[in-house]
């Protein structure tokens, strides 16, 4: 099967490490309960190990499953999980979510960036799973699309890093194409001297997923929806505690 992120996963990071800065602090206080547990939390697409990390490092004792399809990504997974003194309770599985045997009961699940690859069918099989495998108290972490489904986005650039004389961007646009669907378009680049020295285009077709998509969805499966800024949703199977509320970063109270 094709590496659909074999040319990207040098960049990934770029855009990466940005994203997820501001949100890590939710992050980890969503996935604080499995401590309580003797179950490991489910990374699906792990890609470079970004979240692996800022779990496996707010949180010293608990296991992580990390499930990535692509070699490239995966390369550099490995690599920064053995980096930070990760591997003794970091397993990596080579594959989709569905390809991967789960353990009966998990501690927590986080599934961002992955949403838009799963048809209806998928998805709400994914729900369901959360309502029966989420031990009790703990949460999963899901991300609506960052495009919308109903018209073109020019290609934006949402990274940029040097690496000597050179720098190293990455560009993500989108258009409509099937209802509810959208070309997701992924552009690298290095430039130097402001002139182009290499570059890659990579389109995917996406599920443009609404954040009021994903409330109803998991709420039809019995599960508890809290918003985490914009494009994040706390997850839980039943009633759920209060979580910190502040404005950046951190999850509020209002319901999805």
């Amino acid at each position: 099967m094709a590496d659909n992120y074999g040319a990207a996963a040098e960049f990934y990071d770029i855009a990466g490490r940005p994203y997820w800065k501001p949100r890590a602090a939710a992050l980890t206080k969503a996935m604080s309960a499995a401590v309580q547990t003797n179950s490991p939390i489910v990374d699906v697409g792990a890609g470079t190990g970004l979240v692996v990390a800022i779990i496996g490092a707010a949180l010293a004792t608990v296991p992580i499953l990390a499930i990535e399809p692509s070699p490239a990504m995966r390369a550099a997974l490995a690599s920064r999980v053995q980096a930070n003194g990760l591997a003794p309770r970091v397993t990596i599985a080579a594959g989709t979510l569905a390809e991967t045997t789960l353990p009966d009961q998990i501690g927590g699940m986080v599934a961002c960036g992955v949403l838009g690859y799963l048809t209806p069918d998928d998805r709400h099989a994914l729900w369901r799973l959360l309502a029966d495998r989420l031990a009790p108290g703990c949460r999963a972490v899901v991300d609506a699309a960052p495009f919308p489904a109903t018209r073109t986005v020019r290609p934006i650039r949402v990274g940029v890093a040097r690496f000597g004389v050179r720098h190293h961007e990455i560009w993500l646009g989108s258009r409509p194409t099937d209802p509810g669907r959208i070309e997701l378009t992924t552009m690298c680049r290095v430039v130097q001297d402001g002139r182009t020295v290499r570059e890659s285009v990579s389109t995917v077709q996406w599920w443009a997923l609404e954040m009021r998509t994903i409330v109803a969805e998991a709420t039809a499966a019995g599960l508890t929806c809290r918003r985490a800024g914009w494009d994040l949703a706390i997850l839980t199977a039943g009633p759920d505690r209060p979580l910190d509320t502040q404005r950046s970063g951190t999850v509020t109270s209002t319901k999805c």
